[in-house]
């Protein structure tokens, strides 16, 4: 089965030039939550880097990758993938072969700019890979599954798995180099506030 984005709700490199705007996302700081923070917890000893894999299974029943494994449907079956979420729906679409081999799809028409609403995705996206590690294993992924789709995973570990945004980030940093840009971060500050505010996320 195979979904927009429209049809759900209704039934690169992270380091980018410097800007006041951009000043202003990497210094932000939430009541529970940092982009500083966060950009901590994801560099390694070599500063950012990305993936040298195409996927990598980040969680169990999670599989995080780049545009490569999406479009190799084989690999993808014998993976056991019956999901596949498409952070970058517009960009990269091969639904109609997922189609053909009953692998549900859904499509997050997102922008990997620090100004794109990816929150509004957060909760949707969680939903649909929750429901996929239920039923099997999901791949997440986006161009390079560096910055839209680890964003969007996280979010799912911290409404599923009641995982702080810096508990998740660092979790999926383990599994695989990403670098979600500031806007991103700041967006994972911004719900984790909104969740522990809720009483749906506690504090370690």
């Amino acid at each position: 089965m195979s979904l927009n984005w429209e049809d759900f709700l209704s039934g690169g490199n992270r380091r980018q030039s410097i800007t006041p705007l951009g000043i202003r996302l990497a210094r932000y700081t939430g009541k529970t939550c940092s982009v500083p923070q966060l950009n901590q917890a994801l560099k390694s000893a070599d500063g950012f880097k990305l993936a040298a894999d195409s996927f990598n299974e980040v969680f169990p029943g999670i599989v995080l990758g780049n545009k490569s494994i999406a479009q190799d449907v084989s690999k993808l079956k014998s993976l056991g993938v019956t999901h596949v979420l498409n952070a970058a729906h517009g960009a990269i679409d091969v639904s109609k072969e997922y189609e053909k081999v009953g692998i549900e799809y859904l499509g997050v028409p997102a922008d990997d700019v620090p100004t794109y609403n990816l929150k509004q995705h957060f909760e949707p996206a969680a939903a649909f890979i929750n429901t996929a590690v239920k039923k099997g294993k999901v791949l997440v992924h986006c161009h390079v599954g560096y910055s839209r789709s680890p964003t969007l995973v996280a979010a799912y570990l911290m409404l599923y798995q009641e995982l702080t945004a810096q508990e998740s980030i660092t979790l999926i940093r383990g599994k695989r180099f990403i670098g979600p840009n500031d806007g991103f971060l700041r967006q994972l500050c911004e719900f984790n506030d909104q969740l522990v505010e809720e009483g749906r996320l506690e504090l370690p």
